[in-house]
């Protein structure tokens, strides 16, 4: 796992950096603009021009440290300064010093340029952009020109991602030493374009306290191996709860997910409707159907008795029959991912919502979880990371929060999803996810692990997907034979 910091921990970094550490602060500085300088230089021909738009604080230091390092390497470079000099920090008028000395062309207008790099303001920010700031802005954003941001857009606010009035829009990101909450959340995401972790020299993580994390290629591993001497037991009997009278496609996707992710055995408890179809799609499920005129509870605990881990919700259909199936899935205490009209279910119901317990995954989107918490769908929106984080605290579940960024809250913190894309807004995807993280729970990965690496895997599947197809033509299916490639990495035997 690695860190998303807010904008106050990032700051919390680097004084630690530079007062207990030792490190001066221009040597971060000449390596925050060494990384932009960098990546500019491997993408730009010296026959473009470029012009860094400066504010007078640490992050136009940066800007004029970099507008040197492109001069000296041949560029036509100019500098645009707003704000007043004699109240900039000290490392901007040291850097300002050299590029006067240099004689590099400086200016308080937008010239017209091939490139435009960012630079007005850093990660501190949070107040709404007025003035002569939003009309630079406004101006960057017309421009004709390629735009590199250097740490963050400016505009946006870091620990939130949410955008201060006006933003500029960037094709690439240069962020320093971690992921901000501000470059990973939307809107915020969509301004950077492109993001680039540099690491300048930062010394030591983050605060401990209200840590974000986000999963990378490395933490499959912690998923367990399948062994040589094993059976189809050993990786789990998945129970799907999914589809009704009308719906069998949330039951098939579910099933199929499971599998391909690696689950033993699958069986699906559905709708006798949908016998025919899931028989033809998936011949290796086991089936057991009910009927809603003249419903078993028998057959549904006997299914619940053979399972390790349960999957309820996808395509299930709300009513007192549906009531009565989610509240016996609860009662047993078992793994369990509740999703769509699970969710939908107990949240008309507090008496079943108090039955929540902490084997419990639940994997709502946006209007599931404002109906769960009884909020509004733009305040969940507004608030991911804080109604994940109210959910969790008050049911003891672990919340798997779906939206263009999927955020996560478990018993060993916050994580917030980096894989996935645009394409996967279709539907049935989300059925899919449900399946994945089932099979993990079944092969014994545990909740935590399952509720981070269940989305993580089910982005890459998705982006496998984009790739081959394009974001607009994928389906969910498409997502569900992508699986095999994105759990690749961990498919080794011992």
């Amino acid at each position: 796992m690695k860190q998303i910091l807010t904008g106050k921990q990032m700051k919390a970094v680097d004084a630690d950096t530079i007062n207990n550490i030792g490190i001066p602060g221009i040597v971060l500085m000449e390596r925050a603009a060494l990384s932009v300088a960098s990546l500019m230089m491997e993408n730009e021909s010296k026959d473009k021009s470029v012009l860094v738009v400066c504010g007078t604080g640490n992050n136009g230091a940066d800007g004029l440290a970099l507008c040197r390092m492109l001069h000296l390497k041949g560029y036509d470079t100019c500098i645009c300064v707003l704000g007043n000099i004699e109240n900039a920090t000290e490392d901007f008028k040291t850097q300002y010093h050299i590029i006067f000395n240099l004689g590099i062309k400086i200016t308080s207008e937008l010239t017209p340029c091939d490139i435009i790099v960012d630079a007005l303001f850093g990660v501190g920010l949070s107040r709404e952009i007025t003035g002569a700031y939003k009309e630079m802005i406004s101006q960057i954003n017309q421009a004709k020109a390629k735009v590199y941001a250097v740490d963050i857009p400016s505009g946006i606010d870091a620990d939130t991602g949410r955008v201060c009035g006006i933003a500029v829009k960037a094709d690439y990101t240069v962020t320093f030493g971690y992921h901000k909450v501000g470059t990973v959340l939307y809107p915020g995401a969509d301004y950077c374009g492109k993001v680039i972790v540099a690491d300048i020299g930062f010394v030591g993580e983050g605060s401990s306290d209200n840590t974000i994390q986000y999963a990378c290629q490395d933490d499959l591993g912690k998923i367990p191996q399948r062994k040589n001497y094993s059976n189809k037991g050993t990786y789990g009997k998945v129970l799907i709860i999914a589809g009704s009278r009308d719906i069998s496609g949330a039951a098939v996707l579910s099933a199929l997910a499971a599998f391909k992710t690696g689950a033993g055995m699958v069986r699906v408890f559905t709708h006798e409707n949908n016998r025919g179809v899931i028989g033809r799609l998936i011949p290796e499920a086991m089936i057991n159907t009910y009927s809603a005129e003249k419903f078993d509870m028998k057959s549904l605990e006997a299914c619940i008795h053979w399972s390790d881990v349960i999957a309820v919700g996808p395509g299930l259909g709300t009513g007192e029959l549906q009531t009565k199936i989610v509240e016996k899935v609860l009662e047993t205490k078992l793994p369990t991912v509740l999703d769509a009209d699970g969710i939908n279910t107990i949240s008309r119901k507090n008496e079943i919502k108090n039955k929540l317990h902490k084997n419990v995954i639940i994997t709502p989107h946006l209007g599931e979880m404002s109906r769960f918490m009884a909020v509004s769908v733009e305040e969940v929106a507004e608030h991911l990371i804080q109604y994940a984080r109210k959910a969790n605290y008050k049911y003891g579940v672990s919340v798997v929060l779906k939206d263009a960024r999927t955020v996560i809250v478990n018993n060993e913190g916050t994580f917030i999803n980096l894989t996935g894309n645009s394409g996967m807004a279709t539907a049935g995807s989300g059925d899919v996810l449900t399946g994945i993280i089932a099979a993990l729970l079944g092969m014994k990965a545990g909740s935590d692990n399952a509720s981070v690496l269940g989305p993580f895997i089910h982005g890459i599947a998705g982006d496998l997907a984009a790739e081959e197809l394009s974001k607009e033509s994928m389906m969910a299916g498409d997502i569900v034979r992508k699986i095999g490639e994105a759990v690749k990495y961990y498919g080794k035997t011992e």
